[in-house]
């Protein structure tokens, strides 16, 4: 049976690591007359990021701003919005978009032992869940092309009524707010990815 992902998170559903350690930095000193070194570009994570997430939405893929350093969350309404949108359509999208993050994000899979590490913060996000009366299956954290990452679980309740769809969402966004969930994932693929410094 495929996993079920109630939560789509930093990582595009989630791209993992899209900001972090590279932060805007000024721009190096002039080379001295007659030299033929070449100015070092530096690239800003937000504002790479912002032009992604502008291109796909030229595409018809409504994806959302990233935050203040690049990354992107998204909420259950934007993961509803964004997974609207045919497959087929979003990868054309973002396979004519995703140069514009090249430099700025890793596009290394999570390691064995980030992957261990992210079930903790969801196994309490499913312990919350229960609280609110909602059964998940296991946590899952599954590697996706480019660096990016899953975050979910086995089994989540699919209702049926826009009124029970409101209910568990607003059980999930009080979760992960509770538990912390984005910040700690976000440490874990940091600290996976070496932009702890």
């Amino acid at each position: 049976m495929g996993a079920r992902f109630l939560f789509a998170l930093p990582l595009v559903t989630v791209a993992a690591g899209c900001g972090g350690s590279h932060a805007a930095e000024p721009p190096p000193a002039t080379p001295a007359p007659g030299s033929l070194a070449a100015p070092v570009t530096h690239l800003n994570p937000y504002e790479a990021a912002v032009a992604y997430a502008r291109c796909m939405r030229a595409r018809g893929v409504p994806h959302p701003d990233p935050d203040a350093n690049g990354d992107f969350h998204l909420t259950p309404a934007q993961d509803k919005a964004m997974q609207s949108v045919p497959r087929k359509q979003h990868e054309a999208a973002d396979a004519a978009c995703f140069h514009l993050l090249k430099g700025t994000v890793s596009t290394q899979p999570l390691s064995r032992g980030a992957r261990q590490a992210a079930l903790v913060p969801l196994g309490e996000v499913r312990q919350c869940m229960l609280g609110f009366g909602y059964r998940l299956g296991k946590p899952v954290v599954k590697n996706m092309s480019r660096g990016r990452a899953m975050f979910g679980f086995q089994y989540a309740p699919q209702p049926k009524s826009a009124k029970a769809r409101e209910k568990i969402q607003g059980a999930q966004h009080a979760c992960e707010k509770r538990v912390k969930l984005a910040a700690k994932i976000d440490a874990i693929i940091k600290a996976d990815r070496g932009e702890n410094r």
